[in-house]
This record gives C-alpha cells, sequence and structure tokens, in this order.
C-alpha cells in the first residue's frame, strides 16, 4: 500500500501535494476540482515504470498536458510514494524538467527497498547514476532506470508493487461490447480486458457464488454469470428474471443497463485474484442506483482489508457510508486553475463525531472546504 504520496505540478495539482493514505481514502470534491488528477498521478507513476516514460506521457497528450504552467512557463512535475508490502518497504521518487514547451527529461530519480534485512538504494541525477556495485543500466534523457530494473532481485519487490496499481474508471459502453480473449492481469483500468477476467473467475466456483451473490444484491435480479464465446469474440452474460415469465433467461451484456454493467465492472474488480496492493474506483456512484449505494460501499470497505482502496466522489450518500476516525477523507479544491488537497480538519467532523450532522450534510452544505490558507497562483 502507499502509505504517503507527494505530487508536484502535475496537471493541476500545485506544488508539493502530500496525501498520507490509509487503507480505504476518499477524496471529495466538485466536478473540475482534480480529484481525477490526484489518482491519475498514480496511475502515471505506474504507467511511466512499466510501459516506459514516453508512453505514459504520449498516453496522456504529451507533456504539456502532464505539466501544470505556472506564468506562461513549465513547471518540474515531481512524484514521490512511499509504500509498504508484506516483508517490506521502500519508496520511489522521480522529478521531470523541461527548458521549453513539449520538451523534458529526467531530472532526478531515486529509490530504496527495505526487505529481508538488507537495503538497497540508486540515486540518479540526469545521465549521472549511483548504485548497487554490478549494476550499470543504459541511461537516456526521457527513461526512467527502475524501467530496466524491474527483473533485478533487488529492486523487483518495489517493481511489483508499482506495477499492480490500477485506478478504475470504468465505462459501461466497453463491458457491453463482446471483447477478444486477452491474457493481461490485472483487469485494465478501463475494462478492456473484463470479459477475460470475468471468464477465470467464474472458474473458481466459491469465486463465482461471491460475484453473483453482490451483483444479485445490487441489483435484484441477475441470478447467474457466464462468459460465452462468438466467433472469435468472448461475451459476458447474465442470467435474470423477466416480467411475466416463469423461467429465468440469459441475457448478453450489451442488453444490460449502464448502472448493471458498472456494478458488475466494480465488482470484477474488487474480487479479482489476487488482490491488487493499491486500488482506486472513479466516482463509483456513478450511473448506479442511490439506494444502491450504501451497499457497494460495503464491497469497497471489504476490499480495503486486502487491498489499498482510493475513491473520489460526490455523493452525499456515499459519503455518509464512511467512518471518519478510520478511514482518510480529504477535501479537493482548485482555484484559478490549481488543485489544493487536504484532510479534513478534526474540527470540521466534530458534528458528524457528536452525531449531530452526517458527512453528506457537511457536503451538500458547503462545510467540506480546506481550512488551510490558500495562496493561489496564476495558472
Amino acid at each position: 500500500m502507499i502509505e504517503t504520496l507527494r505530487v508536484s505540478n502535475y496537471r493541476s495539482l500545485g506544488p508539493e501535494v502530500e496525501l498520507g493514505l490509509e487503507r480505504l481514502s476518499i477524496l471529495v470534491g466538485p466536478n473540475g476540482s482534480g480529484k481525477s488528477n490526484a489518482l491519475d498521478a498514480i496511475a502515471f507513476m505506474r504507467d511511466a515504470v512499466v510501459d516506459g516514460l514516453p508512453a505514459a506521457v504520449t498516453h496522456r497528450g504529451g507533456i504539456d498536458s502532464v505539466r501544470r504552467r505556472s506564468a506562461g512557463h513549465p513547471n518540474n512535475v515531481s512524484l514521490s510514494a512511499r509504500l509498504r508490502w508484506d516483508g517490506g518497504q521502500g519508496e520511489y521518487a522521480f522529478e521531470l524538467t523541461g527548458d521549453r514547451f513539449e520538451e523534458y527529461r529526467v531530472k532526478t530519480e531515486w529509490a530504496v527497498v527495505e526487505a529481508e534485512g538488507e537495503r538497497h538504494e540508486f540515486t540518479r541525477v540526469g545521465l549521472i547514476w549511483e548504485g548497487p556495485e554490478g549494476l550499470a543500466p543504459a541511461l537516456a534523457h526521457e527513461a526512467l532506470v527502475l524501467t530496466t530494473l524491474g527483473g533485478d532481485p533487488r529492486f523487483r519487490p518495489l517493481f511489483e508493487q508499482l506495477s499492480k496499481m490500477v485506478i478504475y474508471a470504468i465505462f459501461p459502453d466497453t463491458l457491453g461490447r463482446p471483447q477478444n480473449f486477452d491474457k493481461t492481469r490485472p483487469m485494465r483500468s478501463h475494462g478492456e480486458n473484463w470479459v477475460s477476467t470475468l471468464r477465470e473467475m467464474v472458474k473458481d466456483e466459491a469465486l463465482k457464488q461471491e460475484l453473483v451473490v453482490g451483483l444479485h444484491k445490487l441489483t435484484g435480479d441477475i441470478e447467474d454469470v457466464r462468459v460465452t464465446r462468438a466467433a472469435d469474440f468472448l461475451v459476458a452474460e447474465f442470467k435474470q428474471a423477466t416480467k411475466g415469465a416463469k423461467s429465468k433467461r440469459w441475457f448478453s451484456a450489451r442488453q444490460q443497463s449502464d448502472g448493471t454493467l458498472r456494478v458488475a465492472g466494480i465488482l470484477t474488480a474488487l474480487l479479482q485474484e489476487p488482490p491488487l496492493p493499491v486500488l482506486g474506483v472513479e466516482e463509483p456512484e456513478l450511473t448506479v442506483h442511490p439506494g444502491a449505494l450504501p451497499l457497494l460501499f460495503d464491497y469497497l470497505r471489504q476490499s480495503s482489508e486486502r487491498s489499498q482502496v482510493l475513491i473520489t466522489s460526490h455523493s452525499p450518500i456515499l459519503l455518509d457510508c464512511a467512518d471518519v476516525d478510520r478511514d482518510a477523507l480529504f477535501v479537493v479544491e482548485r482555484h484559478a486553475g490549481v488543485t489544493e488537497i487536504a484532510r479534513v480538519a478534526d474540527d470540521t467532523l466534530a458534528p458528524v463525531r457528536s452525531r449531530l450532522l452526517s458527512l453528506g450534510d457537511l457536503l451538500a452544505t458547503g462545510a467540506l472546504q480546506l481550512e488551510l490558507p490558500f495562496e493561489a497562483e496564476s495558472a
């Protein structure tokens, strides 16, 4: 899990944004405040290490879509994460700089891994490398060193933790279409390999039953799930009762509502094996019936016992399910184009602890606001 995340100038995020994360952390703020940018910073770190920095930058529309500008000048982008896992801990950080628009290079990169009583560390400044004896990775201005060290046993634990962090923004349209078989695991962020992931899940009877029970509770009419083949494609199907019919019928994913598909996608992400160390869900309340949100939150809560779960939301109903003494609750605000994030102050939560108001009440009345002075920079 990520214990501390530090981000500077990533997209709309301002300088030195620091989040101390818990097993379940919720980022709350209106549309356009920058909630998604905070979670995408985690996804960017993962993509830059696993797929390569150029691919991660290109996927997001180029470096000028990644870094925040100030007074017309590009800022340095820096990301840092302190992680802990069974048997070890580590930290990874890098900073990108550039003198002109559409130009970038790695200014610094640093990693440390502590496991089995040993400590391994490397530091890179520009094209100057300092690390364990016997390691001499090739250096390039637009490439991260950790990408090439993923197979080294000393740094593999850190690489594997970063590679298994997934931020989910489930698209019902993606889930509704027949999909080609994809052996890639875990499930991808938009559900591009959802049917293939589901196909493996339903082979495990216990896992399938857990999924079906969750779908039935959240939708009210799903009794079973399966994956069939249509030509070269895989199709997810759900067994449901129909009004006035004595028997139940199988319906394809394409025939399901957006809410049903999104719930199915989120549950698949939460229940997939092996569990992910870090799992983010963008606005789980979207397209889901308000009455089902407390139950959906229960699944998010249960999942936080085996994965670190990060959520963005602006739903008072979902927020009412949170535990102010156990979960990390952050308020996200944007001023003059700059996003600031801070944990909700204890005095703001006092009425909730006294049962005078709920978290949803605070959100609906606008009482969940940054309490620290904010001096906005020009964007």
